[in-house]
């Protein structure tokens, strides 16, 4: 199993971080529409009868077409879309939108790209106290220090393609680690969103998450026991737990709450925190490529 991916943020400077996070969160929504001008071959056309969609690089991302092969549907179902967005407040006076492009997709970088500009520029002109000239690239290595992709250079050239087998393999386990959720977490239970963070359903979410986007853009299933970690996760001990059930403050919408704070937990075994790793790439739980469940995993 392998999965390559690029991660790239951009860091804005702004006099008000919280009207900017808000913008960027309602602008991300047309995040689609931005890379369908982008890249479609014929705008005007119906995607599923336009002739030239097997080569378009907006049906090739979004189309979300189900694998020929029958094992694969039968795990998996509908593939997640290959790729995500999240959005964190860097500090008072900087907000920073992020992006992951998963397998496939990362052929057609220079669109997502002029999408996330796209978006950065309609947010900014949107949100009083944003500074539209103060705004700059970044690649993230596997440890997410960033690195400043130089204008002027090949976009190519400026990006750190990451293995998500490197991660699983050369990762070092930990029995312990700390789950800061950033953005709201919203994961389903019999139907239901979860008001409590519960460790073996956080972790079960992102087994299925990362084993569906390898199958899908990776070069096959991941090589792990999923009854036996699944198993397993529930005595995992959960202490410190800060996390709450709330409604962000960028958002009075109802589907938009979630699971927000911190939890210290204990008792992993090989390989959950390379999972939990690895699933931190590309949030988690409902709405994650729009920048919900948006979550970073550090070793204790």
């Amino acid at each position: 199993m392998d999965l390559d991916f690029v991660r790239i943020e951009c860091e804005v400077t702004t006099d008000s971080a919280t009207r900017l996070t808000a913008r960027l969160h309602e602008d991300i929504r047309s995040f689609e529409a931005c890379f369908k001008t982008s890249s479609c071959l014929t705008l005007h056309e119906e995607c599923l009868s336009c002739s030239e969609r097997e080569r378009c690089p907006y049906w090739i991302v979004f189309s979300q077409k189900l694998s020929s092969d029958p094992q694969t549907v039968r795990l998996h179902q509908k593939p997640p879309l290959p790729f995500a967005l999240y959005v964190r407040e860097t500090d008072s006076d900087s907000v920073t939108i992020g992006l992951v492009v998963i397998g496939i997709a990362v052929n057609y970088l220079e669109h997502f790209h002029t999408a996330l500009v796209r978006i950065v520029e309609a947010s900014v002109h949107s949100a009083p106290g944003s500074k539209k000239s103060d705004y700059k690239f970044f690649s993230l290595d596997y440890q997410g220090f960033r690195h400043e992709m130089t204008r002027g250079t090949s976009f190519h050239e400026s990006l750190i393609l990451l293995s998500g087998q490197n991660i699983l393999h050369d990762s070092l386990h930990s029995d312990s680690v700390r789950i800061s959720l950033k953005s709201p977490l919203r994961l389903l239970c019999n139907g239901s969103i979860i008001h409590l963070f519960d460790f073996a359903a956080f972790f079960r979410s992102q087994m299925r998450r990362c084993s569906s986007l390898c199958a899908y853009y990776g070069s096959g299933e991941l090589d792990i026991d999923f009854v036996q970690l699944s198993d397993l996760a529930q005595n995992i001990a959960l202490f410190d737990n800060q996390i709450r059930y709330i409604q962000p403050e960028w958002s009075k919408c109802q589907n938009k709450a979630g699971l927000i704070g911190i939890a210290e937990c204990s008792g992993l075994v090989e390989p959950m925190s390379a999972l939990l790793l690895l699933g931190s790439c590309f949030n988690a739980g409902k709405g994650a490529t729009f920048g919900l469940g948006f979550h970073e995993i550090e070793a204790m």
